[in-house]
């Protein structure tokens, strides 16, 4: 409306009145609504609506400018003598129009709140050139449990150790003053709490009178087991307040004695497992020594005085205490590969150094279970180097015993390492002699209960049974043709394993023997000693042994035939 006011205005020849149109146009403003339906953007949009330019505003702002000969036919020409005034930016040059009517950064975005093309390269910098920091969690759990009980269980449902779970915890009242103490007074447990005691002289005398009257009765020969029954229960009273040398002492009295109560056996370990680590280094071989001569096979025990001697191998560790540790892994059959590793590392140079006593010190086990090829030709070429074994006759039963059989193990045990041949002619050399003094060997006797098992075997069944074969190194007891039924004693031919719910495993050495007797051609038959002394009757036992060469099912005992 006001446009066309103005142009009715001009074509009738008013300049005033053109001019007044034009000024109410320029002065008018469109909607809110009509700027955002034009720009097609919202009420945030950052982009300027300008009018279009119409001859009506040209117009105006020639008559404004006060130019000669702008009013034309309009007549609207300033009088004479007067010059008319001019606006104050008519003189202003092209730098200062520019600078004034460009576009500014905010005025180049879509939207308000976009990101212009410019800010990555400006801005990024001070994000990337500094750190984070975030606020560490705070070092607190909290846990919430809600009851959704609505009864009590009741006390068959109820669990035993229930009450003692719902008792609070010792360590959350480690910080709590005791009962009765004045609540004006700071409370220090560590100054409250008495120092150890040391431990009486009348407990130290009970000790030394209990192992003077052990070592009393195992030297007179008093191996009764009702006597050292109660020898292992006053044992039991007595070790916990015992150092480690008299520990050692009782372990060295119950084994030398054959004692086959496995529990004494588990609180020796316990004791030990708490002294192993302010022990020197000569105590810990001589534990593990008598461990090993027990057949206390404990994993976590064995993995503690492991990690022990580990740390010492670089301290005071001699020779023959490597050997020892070796000798004992191999007779618990117990793996530790660090260990194991790290001395044979440290005696790959010290085998040609040997001494005689050393190499005889070498179980057979160790040899073949422990030492890997390298140290196993080694120590092979050391024996040989020294001759150790030759001549036969000249040397003591016992290291001949220990050498044929690991010629045996060596020649009937498989183990891919390829020998030098001055360790084969010693090996040829030492069978040869040996075999020559098979009749000097001694076979060992039979045992009551294998001599009862030849009685029923002849009597009951009518049997051919050789009592005792001697084959090589090694004595055969109960032999049938080419069958041997080996009676494994509970003490002897199994590990005292107290981790494993009464599972028994059998010893090294007892796998070894029937590993041999089998690669000679003999099928071994096994019956615990135990299972054939619960028997009273002959006819059970007739039907027990039945049972073990057919390879039957054992027959079940009557509780009423049980000893």
């Amino acid at each position: 409306q006001a446009l066309r006011a103005a142009t009715l205005a001009k074509l009738r020849g008013g300049a005033r009145s053109a001019a007044m149109a034009v000024t109410a146009l320029t002065s008018y403003e469109l909607p809110a609504s009509s700027s955002t339906g034009l720009t097609g953007s919202g009420a945030l949009s950052a982009r300027r609506n300008y009018p279009r330019s119409r001859a009506g505003e040209r117009g105006a702002a020639l008559l404004r400018s006060g130019r000669p000969g702008s009013g034309g036919a309009f007549g609207d020409r300033p009088p004479s003598g007067h010059r008319a005034a001019r606006p104050p930016d008519a003189d202003e040059d092209f730098e200062k129009f520019r600078t004034r009517t460009a576009p500014q950064r905010d005025e180049l975005k879509e939207h308000v709140f976009d990101k212009w093309a410019g800010e990555p390269v400006s801005n990024e910098a001070q994000y990337t050139a500094s750190y984070i920091s975030i606020a560490p969690p705070e070092a607190k759990l909290e846990l919430t449990w809600r009851d959704t009980r609505s009864r009590a269980l009741p006390s068959s449902l109820r669990p035993n150790a229930l009450d003692i779970l719902d008792k609070s915890l010792r360590s959350h009242e480690r910080d709590r003053a005791p009962p009765g103490h004045p609540s004006d007074q700071f409370f220090d447990q560590a100054a409250a709490r008495a120092p150890p005691q040391p431990i009486p002289s009348t407990t130290q005398k009970h000790e030394d009178e209990f192992l003077e009257t052990v070592e009393r009765s195992l030297n007179a020969g008093q191996t009764d087991t009702a006597l050292w029954n109660q020898y292992a229960k006053r044992a039991e009273e007595l070790l916990i307040t015992m150092p480690l040398d008299k520990v050692l002492r009782v372990l060295k009295a119950l084994v030398l004695a054959k004692y086959r109560g496995p529990d004494i056996y588990s609180h020796l370990g316990a004791e030990l497992a708490k002294e192993v680590r302010d022990s020197s280094s000569t105590r810990l071989c001589q534990a593990l020594h008598w461990l090993a001569r027990a057949g206390l096979r404990d994993q976590t025990l064995m993995t503690l005085m492991g990690n022990e001697a580990l740390l010492r191998l670089h301290d005071d560790f001699v020779l023959d205490m490597h050997l020892e540790v070796l000798n004992v892994h191999a007779k618990l059959d117990v793996r530790n590969p660090r260990l194991i590793g790290s001395i044979l590392r440290e005696l790959q140079p010290l085998w040609a150094d040997l001494s005689r006593d050393q190499v005889c010190a070498v179980s057979p086990l160790a040899v073949m279970n422990v030492f890997n090829d390298q140290a196993r030709i080694a120590y092979l070429s050391r024996c040989a180097e020294l001759g150790i074994g030759l001549p036969a006759r000249m040397t003591p039963p016992p290291i001949l015993r220990q050498l044929r059989l690991l010629e045996d193990c060596l020649r009937l045990d498989y183990h891919p390492t390829t020998l030098p041949n001055v360790v084969q002619l010693w090996l040829a050399n030492l069978k040869s002699e040996a075999d020559a003094q098979d009749d000097a060997i001694e076979p060992t006797p039979l045992t009551p209960v294998e001599e009862d098992i030849v009685r029923v075997l002849r009597e009951e069944l009518d049997v051919a049974i050789t009592p005792v074969l001697q084959d090589g190194v090694l004595t055969l007891h109960l032999v049938m043709g080419k069958t041997v039924l080996e009676v494994l004693d509970s003490y002897a031919d199994y590990y005292v394993t107290p981790a494993m719910g009464g599972q028994r495993l059998l010893r090294a050495d007892t796998k070894l023997r029937q590993r041999l007797l089998w690669r000679r051609g003999w099928r071994v038959l096994t019956l615990d000693e135990e299972e054939w002394t619960k028997l009273t009757d002959d006819m059970y036992k007739k039907d027990l042994l039945e049972a073990v060469l057919l390879g039957a099912r054992r027959p079940q005992v009557p509780q009423k035939l049980t000893a």
